[in-house]
């Protein structure tokens, strides 16, 4: 048997689960949420131990911040197809240690790759697993982000299950949960339609990824170690992105042409911290990967920049007396070297090239009881006129 794990990082949120027999038939899957849920699923539908286990989270973190090894070379071969990784460490509570490690103790599982005995539990990642098996593009924009309708979810949601069913060694089309995934994908209308049901499939892809270790070794590499952490998906890709739309495409006003600069921006979820503060370590790792992702794969923004930043506070009900803004902006802009490139010169840590920001607005306000705390950050490169002086009035 061959189990797909879609883990989630706490138990509030669903973890998708399923098996696939030797010969690539889909068994059982299902979507749960708490730890006992998950070992009583397994025990159900695995009988035995599983001969390999692939479960999509942070198997092993060990360092105490940034990016794992292996999440740095993942996002070297994939990021330019917009997967990239998250940064995984000790300094998040549920990193400390993971939750799919606990699993696998508990479970009796081998973390160790090159095992040959049953109970081999890999870590995976579907978005670069898919890249590299359907030679996509870009990643199917299949997952709730920021921008994102129902309708290009619903499509993108479809053309992973077409592609699912296309792969020769994956037997799912007769199997009656597949089909009552695929009729609720292709009814969706709400957000939470496709919420219900996208963990489920990641796990039948996690699955087949467990399945295609025993038995289609070439199509996988190993991407680090044992010891510093590591990620199984296909070998880096070579076949051409799907070109991008930019952002601030030229657009035309009568005979007029307008020229786009660059510009980036993105979401950062999680506690905004204040310069010189116990999280500002926490809060500038957030914001570097929140960055990195949001470039994938770009060139940094040139010229004179403008950035703006409009925080999203955590609300509070005691005497805190909150955030001062200026002190919120330091460790925000020293996170963006990946959007705005490292300062040159000789530094014992790599400064961003702030030294080009001309322009910050900056904004706070407490977050709503229905949103998390976090920042939007925008930014754009400033044109230079042909004197040599900026845009800026």
């Amino acid at each position: 048997m061959f189990v797909g794990i879609d883990l989630a990082w706490n138990d509030r949120a669903r973890t998708g689960l399923a098996a696939l027999d030797d010969d690539g038939r889909l068994v059982a899957s299902a979507s749960v949420r708490s730890n006992t849920e998950i070992d009583t699923w397994l025990d159900r539908h695995t009988f035995s131990v599983p001969e390999v286990i692939a479960v999509d989270a942070p198997l092993i973190v060990t360092n105490p911040d940034g990016q794992r090894p292996c999440e740095r070379m993942v996002t070297a071969a994939f990021g330019r197809y917009d997967a990239g990784c998250h940064a995984s460490n000790t300094s998040k509570p549920y990193f400390n240690p993971p939750r799919a490690q606990v699993l696998a103790d508990r479970r009796g599982w081998s973390l160790v790759p090159a095992s040959t005995g049953a109970g081999v539990c890999l870590e995976v990642y579907p978005h670069p697993a898919m890249v590299g098996l359907f030679r996509l593009g870009r990643i199917l924009p299949y997952k709730g982000k920021r921008g994102r309708t129902v309708q290009v979810r619903r499509a993108a949601t479809l053309e992973l299950l077409d592609r699912m069913e296309d792969l020769d060694q994956l037997d799912v089309v007769e199997n009656e949960r597949w089909q009552q995934l695929r009729k609720t994908a292709d009814e969706a209308t709400r957000p939470m339609h496709l919420e219900g049901i996208e963990d489920e499939i990641d796990a039948i892809f996690c699955a087949y990824l467990a399945w295609s270790w025993r038995h289609r070794r070439e199509d996988l590499e190993v991407y680090g170690d044992t010891t510093s952490g590591y990620i199984v998906a296909p070998p880096p890709p070579t076949h051409a992105t799907t070109p991008r739309v930019p952002r601030n495409a030229p657009r035309a006003s009568g005979d007029a042409h307008h020229p786009s600069h660059g510009s980036v921006s993105f979401f950062v979820s999680g506690q905004p911290a204040t310069f010189a503060t116990a999280g500002e370590r926490a809060w500038r790792d957030v914001v570097e990967q929140a960055a990195v992702e949001a470039m994938n794969g770009r060139p940094t923004l040139q010229s004179r920049l403008s950035v703006q930043v409009d925080f999203v506070t955590p609300q509070r009900h005691d005497k805190h007396p909150g955030w001062d803004l200026d002190n919120l902006i330091k460790p925000t802009i020293d996170a963006l070297t990946p959007v705005i490139g490292p300062r040159k010169g000789q530094w014992r840590h790599a400064q961003p090239d702030d030294e080009r920001v001309d322009e910050i607005i900056a904004r706070k306000r407490p977050a709503r009881s229905d949103e998390h705390p976090g920042a939007r950050i925008i930014v754009s490169e400033i044109a230079a006129d042909t004197s040599g002086t900026t845009g800026l009035p």
